[in-house]
């Protein structure tokens, strides 16, 4: 789960790559308007010039003068650079620009394209990572098969048709309102029923508009913390865990196939307990009915998710068996 240093280097390489073609569009600005309106560039160097002369003032006038003094200049110096900004903007605006034309644009401007904020991993930093680690993994090509665009509800029986095509309205429903409000599933059912295959649907139509999903199965999620005891200098364990509660969604499919004992349960009810709180939503498919999920994994967690969650039932017989009998006749 974690970036492999291959893969952060490629992440760090983008911000490179984006911070110069930021850079060269600006330099493209500026020449554009250097020639329509010429002199916003004798501004531009006043701006320039005087900013300098500010600079060197503070340094200038730290022990030199009285308190009083010193505000006195730096204001008079402050005054003559906010009236070439102004004058600035407004030929701008008045040469039909925005204001901030001439300005840096980054991609991001809460991380300005470096990746961190506060040397925290940004949130655009996050999507690239989730992007990179779903386009390096058979979840890319899964996804392109299983979608709603593939969807057909010619795969269920007459019995199964009408309860499942509430189940897909549902469905479309939470990918079409994704972003206002959290919101978490839990499909539960028999095997073959198309809880994985809605899952899927989901996740490729929020992975095509922009949000990061992470897509696990009951064992590739606990095999996440077997090595949560190597916590020391250069542990992956942080990056982990901070992906496991920042994706927009996760997925987590097949609950109930691992071997639950009291350090799955633990985790389990860890992981969602503080994507709850931090409202991010989650999906979890499970062929286990209502009371046997409490039975396995405790009233404590059976509560976390009956009260955050919608629960989804999915009913009638196994459609993998039913295509490959269809096929045979």
């Amino acid at each position: 789960m974690p970036l492999t240093n291959q893969q952060y280097n490629a992440i760090m390489r983008g911000y490179d790559r984006r911070q110069y073609q930021n850079y060269r569009l600006q330099c493209a600005r500026q020449d554009e308007i250097y020639k329509k309106i010429p002199r916003i560039r004798s501004l531009d160097e006043h701006i320039s010039s005087c900013s300098l002369a500010h600079a060197e003032q503070l340094i200038s006038l730290q022990d030199a003068e009285p308190e009083h003094d010193r505000r006195e200049i730096l204001t008079g110096l402050k005054e003559r650079l906010d009236a070439l900004r102004q004058e600035k903007e407004a030929l701008l605006l008045e040469s039909g620009y925005p204001a901030d034309y001439l300005d840096m644009h980054y991609t991001c401007p809460d991380c300005r394209d470096t990746g961190y904020v506060g040397g925290r991993k940004c949130r655009c930093f996050h999507k690239e990572e989730i992007r990179l680690l779903y386009s390096s993994s058979r979840l890319e090509s899964v996804l392109s098969r299983e979608n709603f665009s593939t969807l057909s509800c010619e795969v269920y029986d007459e019995e199964q048709k009408a309860h499942m095509l509430s189940v897909i309205h549902l469905c479309h429903d939470f990918a079409d309102t994704f972003g206002d409000g959290r919101k978490s599933l839990l499909f539960y059912g028999p095997v073959g029923t198309g809880k994985t295959f809605l899952s899927n649907c989901i996740a490729k139509e929020l992975l095509d508009r922009g949000y990061s999903v992470i897509y696990f199965t009951a064992f590739q999620f606990f095999e996440q913390f077997s090595f949560s005891g190597n916590s020391g200098p250069g542990s992956q364990e942080p990056a982990r865990h901070e992906a496991l509660l920042q994706s927009d969604l996760l997925i987590l499919d097949d609950i109930g196939t691992e071997l639950a004992n009291t350090f799955t349960v633990s985790k389990l009810f860890q992981v969602l307990n503080e994507r709850a709180l931090a409202e991010r939503s989650t999906i979890i498919s499970t062929n286990l009915s209502p009371r046997d999920f409490r039975d396995i994994y405790s009233e404590r967690v059976f509560s976390r998710i009956t009260s955050t969650y919608t629960l989804v039932k999915f009913a009638g017989s196994d459609i993998r068996i039913r295509k490959k009998i269809s096929r045979s006749l």
